[in-house]
């Protein structure tokens, strides 16, 4: 029917309806990013299946052999998560119950202290003259809470009602937002294995309606695009998943408590530069003193830590990641200030990727436009 309208009439037309589908789809963002991130998924996932269908599968074997192995990784690596963060519960329980014992001292306040002094021993040990170091008073701060509970308890007790009733509301939300959360874990492994099997054809309908006269261009231009963005997340993604395992197996193999569990947090943290090796490091050296002291926390942490960010510069990166980029070191750490600033950490994770798409852009569409002005100026 539109194409019955003059040309001019046509493309306001189509103007119009581009126009409404761009707000159709910012109404319901909330529905449409479970489906853009499994497209993502299915996009980066796609060289892989197309690796396994060279080895003569056929394309349904070789995405459900992938969501297999995927599926025993995640469920192993979560068994572990959840095995450990199930020790810490305890620990933390057990803490608070010994806490609450008014015939008992507070156990962290003298572990920490008896560290703290032998730290200073070894340092003075050592030639230096170091005075002891005093831990804050975490016992009188305890004394004084129990004090405070029995003068005032009618008063806390009503306030404990308000509180308990604010938290329900605040749980119940917490558990519509969980719900809501696995839904999406749910559909984004739904979406991405539908998309390995549609997404060649849904390039080739789109690039159809590319102008005649620039598709050649511009297909090249969203292939660059593509291939970026998608060897960015995947060699990310693996770098990542590689670098927490190790830092996992480290922490682990010298005995740092809930080394599993930090290892892997840490790596996954690596998806944004600098933030995963600063978080991991200091959270691993501090849990540590409990166990180790300060300086035997100070060096598992440091050996692990360093080894682990040696073998993802010099190893993980070249090998996996590569210069997919091609950007300058001065142009990524510009593009994360910038990105940090603009969007918070949502800005540290695409900053990357979005600087080289604007390059790649520039390169291709501004670029050759400056230098028809600058010939045509001469």
């Amino acid at each position: 029917m539109l194409e019955r309208l003059s040309r001019t009439r046509r493309n306001l037309a189509l103007l119009a309806l581009a126009l409404l589908a761009g707000w159709f789809a910012w109404t319901v963002r909330g529905v449409l990013n479970p489906l853009l991130v499994g497209y993502l998924l299915a996009y980066i996932l796609l060289p892989l299946v197309s690796r396994v269908e060279q080895r003569g599968h056929s394309r349904r074997a070789a995405v459900n052999l992938i969501f297999a192995a995927g599926f025993v990784i995640a469920v192993l690596v979560l068994a572990a998560l959840v095995w450990q963060l199930w020790e810490l519960s305890l620990d933390v329980i057990s803490s608070v119950k010994a806490a609450a014992d008014p015939s008992q001292r507070f156990p962290l306040h003298q572990s920490l202290q008896d560290r703290a002094d032998e730290f200073v021993a070894t340092l003075n040990a050592w030639g230096l003259e170091i005075h002891r170091m005093q831990v804050p008073d975490l016992e009188g701060l305890r004394v004084r809470a129990q004090r405070f509970v029995a003068t005032h308890g009618e008063e806390i007790g009503q306030s404990g009602l308000d509180v308990l009733s604010w938290s329900l509301s605040n749980l119940l939300n917490f558990l519509g937002g969980v719900m809501s959360v696995a839904g999406v874990l749910l559909l984004v492994p739904l979406y991405t294995y539908y998309f390995l099997f549609v997404i060649g054809d849904l390039h080739a309908s789109i690039v159809r309606y590319f102008p005649a006269s620039e598709r050649a261009r511009l297909t090249r231009v969203f292939e660059r695009v593509g291939e970026v963005i998608s060897s960015f997340f995947r060699g990310r993604l693996s770098v990542a998943f590689l670098k927490g395992f190790i830092l996992a197996l480290g922490l682990t193999m010298l005995d740092m408590p809930y080394g599993f569990l930090i290892g892997m947090l840490s790596g996954l943290l690596s998806i944004i530069p600098f933030v995963g090796a600063f978080v991991g490091f200091i959270l691993a050296l501090v849990v540590g003193i409990l166990d180790h002291g300060i300086l035997g926390s100070a060096w598992r942490t440091v050996i692990v830590f360093t080894v682990g960010e040696l073998l993802e510069n010099y190893v993980l990166v070249p090998k996996i990641l590569g210069d997919k980029l091609g950007l300058h070191p001065l142009v990524v750490f510009f593009a994360l200030m910038a990105g940090g600033a603009a969007l918070g950490t949502l800005g540290l994770l695409v900053a990357l990727p979005l600087t080289a798409t604007l390059v790649i852009l520039f390169q291709e569409l501004v670029s050759p436009a400056l230098s028809q002005f600058a010939d045509e100026s001469g």
